[in-house]
């Protein structure tokens, strides 16, 4: 049975319609993906930046907190409490590290600071500020002592 050219043309425009179709579809992923690792990188990049401005800006206390939470055996401390001092008893059901306003001036509005960046939440129960670091913040201190 021979083709006529009417049959011959549909089959090339389908042919050319699911060939265009194919290619509209995989430039959009990869233009998608390509976006998508784009973004990722500015984020990592400002949260980087925002992570090294606020440790520049308290020294001490993030050398103190990479120094607990890698010296921290069980590798599962995650809380701390804000005393004034180490006069100051805190009487706790599970273990939490110990951050001194008098060994750490401005304490109170670093730790606000830290909570502002997503680093730490209140989880305050009572009358003793008692935060827990996020997992993120965490890697970070480990990442970059």
């Amino acid at each position: 049975m021979p083709l006529d050219v009417s049959s011959i043309l549909d089959v090339s425009h389908l042919a050319t319609f699911l060939g265009g179709a194919v290619i509209g579809c995989a430039g959009q992923y990869l233009a998608d993906r390509l976006t998508d690792q784009r973004r990722k990188q500015e984020y990592q990049s400002e949260a980087e930046i925002q992570f090294s401005s606020i440790r520049s800006d308290m020294p001490k206390l993030f050398a103190e907190m990479a120094q607990d939470i890698n010296s921290d055996e069980s590798r599962s401390v995650r809380e701390f409490v804000i005393a004034p001092n180490k006069r100051v008893r805190f009487n706790g059901n599970k273990p939490r590290f110990m951050y001194y306003e008098d060994e750490h001036p401005h304490l109170r509005v670093q730790v606000d600071r830290l909570e502002a960046a997503g680093y730490v939440d209140d989880v305050t129960p009572g009358n003793a500020p008692i935060f827990r670091m996020q997992e993120h913040f965490v890697q970070l201190l480990r990442d970059n002592t």
